[in-house]
């Protein structure tokens, strides 16, 4: 049985981008979302449009976005912005906006990452080697792979660390990724002393 978790109104454009194509026509949309246990459920008059949880690719918060104005002429536009799978099709990443005060998105963030926290595995030894990478301004994967012997699903690996939070979507690493690369160190440092 699929259960409520949480909902509010909000200002949202589903599809404001699909891939590297951004589509600038598109109008925010007064609507309710529904958080459940499964999916995301965006709501306008009688229609519904669902964005599952293992669809979801990354979850980004920003004060605001190129090209885009927040809704009523808003100062503070509070976006999330949240990548995933085009309904189900893996081939194609579009961009859905969310815009509410800011303590809605940060709320909203806080859940959606708690619920999605369970299905994304433990950090491995190949997250925290890409992680230390990425902090050195490492960010080919093709030249990462080279370096980490060639390891397999590189790009998922990518995409794990964006949706934590540790990497942006300019694979520059955030200040989250900074504490947890001090961590790292922190446990090299140690394990090369007792050795």
């Amino acid at each position: 049985m699929e259960k409520l978790v949480a909902q509010a109104q909000v200002y949202y454009i589903i599809g404001y981008a699909r891939d590297s194509s951004v589509y600038t026509d598109k109008k925010w949309v007064l609507g309710r979302l529904y958080l459940t246990d499964k999916r995301l459920l965006f709501k306008k008059l009688d229609r519904y449009i669902e964005v599952k949880y293992n669809e979801i690719v990354s979850l980004e918060e920003k004060d605001k976005y190129p090209r885009i104005s927040p809704p009523l002429g808003w100062s503070r536009a509070n976006i999330l912005e949240i990548k995933h799978y085009e309904f189900g099709d893996r081939r194609h990443v579009l961009t859905t906006l969310i815009s509410a005060d800011f303590d809605v998105t940060l709320k909203l963030r806080a859940v959606i990452t708690k619920i999605m926290g369970g299905k994304i595995a433990k950090l491995t030894e190949l997250h925290n080697k890409v992680l230390l990478l990425l902090y050195l301004g490492v960010k080919d994967t093709m030249f990462m792979e080279y370096l980490l012997n060639f390891p397999q699903n590189i790009e998922k690996i990518i995409e794990d660390l964006k949706f934590r939070g540790l990497v942006n979507s300019s694979l520059l690493v955030t200040s989250e990724g900074s504490k947890k690369v001090e961590e790292i160190k922190r446990g090299l440092e140690e394990r090369y002393l007792r050795g």
